[in-house]
């Protein structure tokens, strides 16, 4: 398992994994928000299309982009309930030649706290089981969970992340930067 540390100064977003670097820019939050840069010695550049929830429970929210070379393609399908909290959303993409899906809903896990979303999914047939909890206030979010058997725990606030990662390369991108977007 190998620690994360990484500090957002305005929209950059610098630091390690174990010995390797993490150097991103980012543009979020924003409806069209996107990330670049580099990822543990993997260029990354792409960008989030959010369609508006403004008279729409089922608002679509598509990444586009490349990582290390190869596309990227994730969709997200949202259903929100008549007062615009999160049912549940459906993703579903690849990651070059990896393929990923998942599902993200409201989960009752008393002991991450009162407002927690569960990830469970796959990528490439290595089971995700994720949660993620955040503040109610949004000042921070806490993930813990496993991604084909190696764990995931990051603590994430407006400044950095920090915490212990030794899933999947091509994921740690998502999971590190998705957070900051709801703080």
């Amino acid at each position: 398992m190998a620690e994360v540390h990484l500090e957002r100064v305005e929209n950059s977003l610098s630091g390690v994994l174990g010995a390797r670097r993490v150097d991103l820019v980012l543009n979020v939050p924003n409806s069209r928000a996107g990330m670049r840069g580099t990822s543990l010695g993997v260029s990354v550049d792409g960008h989030w299309r959010i369609e508006s929830n403004h008279d729409n429970l089922q608002p679509v929210g598509l990444f586009l982009g490349d990582y290390g070379g190869s596309p990227v393609y994730l969709r997200n399908e949202v259903h929100l309930t008549p007062r615009y909290s999160l049912r549940h959303a459906d993703l579903s993409g690849t990651i070059g030649d990896h393929t990923v899906r998942a599902r993200i809903a409201s989960v009752e896990a008393p002991a991450f706290g009162p407002d927690v979303v569960g990830v469970d999914g796959d990528f490439d047939g290595e089971t995700i089981s994720v949660y993620v909890a955040s503040a109610g206030n949004l000042s921070g979010i806490h993930v813990d969970g496993i991604i084909g058997g190696h764990p995931i725990k990051l603590d994430v606030t407006r400044g950095s992340i920090r915490g212990e990662y030794s899933g999947p390369d091509a994921l740690f991108p998502l999971f590190a930067c998705t957070p900051l977007y709801f703080v």
